[in-house]
């Protein structure tokens, strides 16, 4: 039978392991960025982890482009740099609570492109 020195001691490793994980991907979600690009590079969209716009550009090309045909293709690429955010998210995210724990699930189900029905 464990004394409760010994219980203590290992809560206290098992908390500072959870802890040293965290201080991981929170440093590793703060520094990660996805950039996506049109085929032909007219947009470039720049989101962070949480899918927030961080940068924009226009190729020169973009001139040609009607001002709605250029908002679909923003956003068309604003998408796909989301959903790749969102995969890099949950691929950081999984070191931390496991591929297949609860907590994870409900990751994946905010990172994952949503269908349109």
């Amino acid at each position: 039978m464990r004394t409760p020195e010994e219980i203590m001691q290992e809560l206290e490793s098992r908390v500072a392991v959870i802890q040293e994980q965290a201080g991981r991907a929170e440093s590793l979600l703060a520094e990660s960025e996805t950039t996506a690009a049109d085929e032909d590079e007219i947009v470039t969209v720049t989101v962070n982890a949480g899918g927030t716009l961080t940068g924009l550009r226009f190729s020169p090309q973009a001139r040609g482009l009607s001002g709605t045909g250029l908002a679909d293709l923003v956003l068309e690429v604003y998408g796909q740099a989301l959903e790749a955010s969102g995969r890099k998210t949950a691929e950081i995210m999984s070191g931390l609570l496991g591929g297949d724990s609860e907590a994870m699930s409900v990751i994946t189900g905010f990172t994952q492109p949503r269908t349109e029905s």
